[in-house]
């Protein structure tokens, strides 16, 4: 068996690791942070080190000994353990999103989301020109060519990526098997359903809110249409001040301000028709499958990677820019049969990515 480390920062994300267990690999958990009860589970199956430089050798010595890392979300930290590493330990970086996006933050916001960051958008810009004058810039950079293969789900997104950002390494497809966004299909589903539309993932600016709430806005809604806006977690700051102040006066739109449990969450698209997301990048792909499995009509921003792989893989997705016309004439709603069609192309979609499919892809990732 090949000996794999994983490292972790967050912990809604340390079940990915899952994606490794089987009769290949021998795995080894690293946590940075302290224990405590978001991560109770783990308190005897993980190492938990505080990301600080008494740490960093401790983790290097432990890393080395392994066949491969693999790399939850590359923040500075991370970076620094990549680049201290020995030559024949091979890379993984999990791709979270925000290490790339978070650098060309104009790409991703609408002009209307640009005016809350513009002082940040001129230092990321003077960043990107002279990138390598800035040392954590250089560190991150040196860790991006070290590293031997990145994943994400899907090729759509890294064809983009690949465009965008230099110096990226093989792309490794995830598996889609055993992934809360991709839980057992449902054919028996409450319908017709009620005439809920849900707006946004969190309180992040990728989401574009304020895009959508003005074309809520322009629209004579009928008195059943009820609009819902997920604002339940992310920073606060003038952006998030502003999309609270205009969800405020349109009496149509009410903010899910208090944290959804995790098993209620599964269930939280049930009763809904809609759901919009206004991101010009990969974003809330738990959202966008736990709402396909519930037979809800998805809304994505032609922008969006996201919307040419769904739609190259059949899907029935749909451009936001007809949400206007949609809302006035009330066609929120999926038929059954654009259900059940969506419900086919998932299952067609976890079996096209298997979890024994990925584990070889990353058992010849050290044969090369």
């Amino acid at each position: 068996m090949k000996k794999i480390v994983h490292i972790h920062s967050d912990h809604k994300f340390i079940v990915d690791s899952e994606r490794y267990l089987g009769d290949f690999f021998d795995n080894e958990l690293i946590i940075l942070g302290s224990k405590n009860s978001s991560n109770t589970e783990y308190h005897n199956k993980a190492l938990f080190f505080d990301p600080s430089p008494e740490s960093l050798n401790k983790i290097v010595t432990i890393v080395n000994t392994a066949d491969i890392l693999v790399i939850y979300n590359l923040d500075l930290f991370k970076s620094q353990i990549v680049n201290l590493l020995d030559k024949d330990v091979k890379i993984i970086w999990r791709f979270f999103g925000t290490e790339l996006y978070s650098r060309k933050l104009q790409l991703y916001l609408s002009t209307k989301s640009r005016s809350f960051f513009r002082s940040r958008l001129f230092k990321d810009q003077i960043k990107s020109i002279f990138r390598f004058l800035f040392q954590n810039e250089k560190l991150f950079y040196r860790a991006i060519r070290r590293s031997d293969a990145i994943c994400c789900v899907f090729k759509e997104e890294y064809d983009y990526l690949i465009r965008h950002y230099n110096h990226l390494p093989k792309f490794i497809p995830l598996s889609l098997e055993n992934r809360n966004y991709s839980k057992e299909i449902d054919f028996d589903l409450e319908y017709p359903k009620r005439n809920t539309v849900i707006i946004g993932n969190s309180r992040a600016f990728y989401n574009n809110h304020l895009d959508v709430l003005d074309v809520v806005e322009q629209c004579n809604l009928s008195d059943d249409i009820e609009i819902k806006l997920i604002f339940n977690y992310g920073a606060e700051d003038a952006y998030t001040h502003k999309v609270r102040e205009k969800a405020g006066i349109l009496a149509k739109v009410a903010l899910i301000d208090s944290f959804i449990p995790p098993d209620e969450f599964i269930n939280f698209y049930g009763p809904v028709a809609a759901f919009v997301n206004n991101s010009y990048r990969q974003l809330a792909l738990g959202n966008i499958f736990l709402a396909l499995h519930k037979g809800v009509k998805v809304y994505l921003n032609k922008k969006n990677p996201t919307y040419a792989w769904l739609k190259n893989e059949g899907l029935n997705i749909y451009n936001i820019e007809t949400l206007k016309n949609d809302l006035v004439t009330g066609q929120i709603h999926l038929t059954k049969s654009e259900i059940t069609h969506n419900l086919k192309c998932l299952n067609k979609l976890k079996e096209a990515h298997s979890k024994t499919d990925f584990q070889v892809q990353v058992l010849q990732l050290l044969n090369n």
